[in-house]
């Protein structure tokens, strides 16, 4: 039976593409999961993590068609400067601040209600959490020093990254 080689090369391509994509979202997410434990650990998103979901989020947007460029990046710039006067206020780290700002660009406009709304409800238990006696005892475990122990910060870039994982989810789905 003879087979055309146009199609065999056409299935080559969307077999590749979907790979790309399915790489593109695990390299996303593992740069969300570090993003969160650098943060719990040493209160601090370093900007590699922020620079490397940057960096991808172009691929991606080559790979699934460039869609509402114009407000995604509209809706990231409104972020980054609700972000600078929470900064500003002493309310938000600039590490927080700049992941926001990025997961902005992922979620698009049509998620970012849904990644506000997920990363607001997380970071509220994690401030509930933060008031309780048991988190003292967690810190040998997570690796803080006996300084940070009492530490009164928040990593809420764990927060932002569980809203992340909701985008990342959507992302593998879509």
């Amino acid at each position: 039976m003879l087979t055309d080689p146009h199609s065999e090369t056409v299935a080559a391509v969307v077999a590749f593409d979907a790979l790309l994509r399915d790489l593109v979202v695990l390299v996303f997410t593992g740069l969300l999961l570090s993003a969160a434990v650098v943060d719990l650990r040493r209160f601090v998103i370093p900007d590699a993590i922020v620079v490397g979901l940057l960096g991808l989020w172009p691929i991606w947007m080559v790979l699934n068609g460039l869609g509402p460029v114009g407000f995604t990046i509209l809706g990231a710039v409104a972020m980054f400067l609700i972000g600078i006067a929470l900064f500003a206020g002493g309310l938000m780290g600039g590490g927080d601040v700049k992941l926001l700002a990025v997961l902005a660009l992922w979620a698009e406009p049509a998620g970012l209600p849904a990644f506000l709304l997920i990363t607001s409800v997380a970071g509220g238990l994690l401030s509930i959490f933060w008031l309780l006696p048991v988190r003292r005892l967690m810190a040998p475990v997570i690796g803080w020093s006996e300084g940070m122990r009492d530490n009164k910060q928040i990593p809420y870039g764990v927060a932002i990254a569980v809203g992340g994982l909701t985008i990342a989810q959507r992302l593998w789905v879509g």
